[in-house]
């Protein structure tokens, strides 16, 4: 049985949504400003369209959600290489997509559950980086510790660090991120 094929003019819908509310908020900086009208307007849409793909703002938020911590993980998937210079770079590359996407992403940081959602993301991203350099440690909690310390690092940089390069940043975690104990 095949699978059926997604119609191509859904798929536009959905990015340009999706696209929409991320010009927005690189706009207003202001998730409560956020509206269908305004995003479907800007989106070129009409409401008709929002709501036969979307229940509401806070789904297609979600979803915005979700897109950005593919985006991550995409970046991340190199990132479990062993070798230091290859931990080095992606790290800075993942650093890049945060600072390339710091005004919607400084919005973001607001909202409890995209922070949520990250801490999560990092979480696992650290566990699989122990797992493959075959890190043993009986402490979960470090886990916990080291992703809310990336995720602190992420934040204050993009709302008050600015002035501080992706490649500075970068030094500073990979010590965390590679600490053994």
């Amino acid at each position: 049985m095949s699978a059926r094929k997604e119609d191509p003019r859904a798929i536009r819908s959905r990015k340009l949504l999706k696209e929409a509310v991320i010009a927005s908020l690189n706009e207003s900086q202001n998730l409560q400003e956020l509206t269908v009208k305004g995003v479907t307007t800007k989106a070129e849409l009409n409401r008709a369209t929002f709501y036969l793909h979307y229940v509401d703002m806070q789904d297609l938020l979600r979803h915005v959600v979700y897109d950005i911590l593919d985006d991550l993980s995409n970046k991340l998937s190199s990132f479990l290489q062993l070798e230091p210079i290859v931990l080095d770079e992606q790290l800075l590359a993942f650093l890049d997509y945060f600072y390339q996407n710091r005004k919607h992403l400084s919005v973001l940081f607001e909202e409890k559950d995209f922070q949520n959602k990250l801490h999560n993301f990092i979480v696992e991203f650290v566990q699989t980086r122990r797992d493959l350099q075959k890190i043993v440690t009986e402490d979960a909690v470090s886990k916990d510790i080291i992703a809310s310390s990336i995720l602190g690092i992420l934040m204050w940089w993009i709302r008050d660090g600015k002035q501080y390069s992706s490649e500075y940043i970068a030094a500073q975690m990979s010590i965390w991120i590679t600490r053994r104990h």
